[in-house]
C-alpha cells in the first residue's frame, strides 16, 4: 500500500487502470505518521529509564522526529514526480505530537499539569482521528481544472 492518499476523480467512474480512491479508513491510516511514531517509540525505548536528563533527552528525540514528519511525508507523496499532498503532510505533522501526548509517559509527564491528566492526550487523539479522516484530498483532475489559464468557467 502506498503512503500517498488517492483522491476520487470528480466523476465517480474511474478510468481503467486508475487506482481505487481511498475510503475513510484508507485516508485515516495514511494521515497517521506510523513510521515516525514507530521511530519515536523505538528511540525512546533505547534511552534507559535511569539516564541523566531523561526528559530532556526524550523531548529532543520527540522534536527531531517531529521535524522529520513533513520531510518524510513530502518525500513519500512526491514519488513518481507527483505533486506533494499538502493536507496529508499538514495532518501528519499535526498528528505526530498528538500521538506523543497520547502515548504518555516520559517526557510528556514532565509537564506538571499533564502528569495528572494523561487521559487528555487519548481524548484529543480520538477527536483528531475522526476529524482528519473526514478530509478528502482534492483530485488531481479537479486541481488541473482549477489551474486552467482562463480559470474555471463561472456558470
Amino acid at each position: 500500500m502506498s503512503r500517498r492518499i488517492i483522491a476520487a476523480p470528480p466523476t465517480h467512474a474511474p478510468a481503467a487502470g486508475t487506482p481505487t480512491p481511498d475510503d475513510y479508513v484508507g485516508r485515516l491510516l495514511k494521515y497517521i505518521p506510523a513510521e515516525l511514531v514507530g521511530l519515536y517509540l523505538a528511540a525512546r525505548g533505547v534511552v534507559p529509564d535511569n539516564a541523566n536528563d531523561l526528559d530532556e533527552t526524550l523531548w529532543i528525540i520527540a522534536l527531531v522526529t517531529w521535524i522529520l514528519v513533513p520531510i518524510y511525508l513530502y518525500v513519500v507523496t512526491t514519488r513518481g514526480h507527483q505533486e506533494p499532498l499538502f493536507w496529508q503532510i499538514t495532518f501528519g505533522t499535526i498528528a505526530f505530537p498528538v500521538w506523543v501526548f497520547s502515548i504518555g509517559g516520559h517526557p510528556v509527564t514532565s509537564i506538571a499539569w499533564y502528569a495528572h491528566r494523561e487521559f487528555v492526550g487519548s481524548l484529543v487523539l480520538m477527536f483528531v482521528t475522526v476529524v482528519f479522516g473526514c478530509k478528502e484530498q482534492p483530485s488531481l483532475r479537479l486541481r488541473e481544472w482549477l489551474k486552467r489559464p482562463n480559470g474555471p468557467k463561472k456558470t
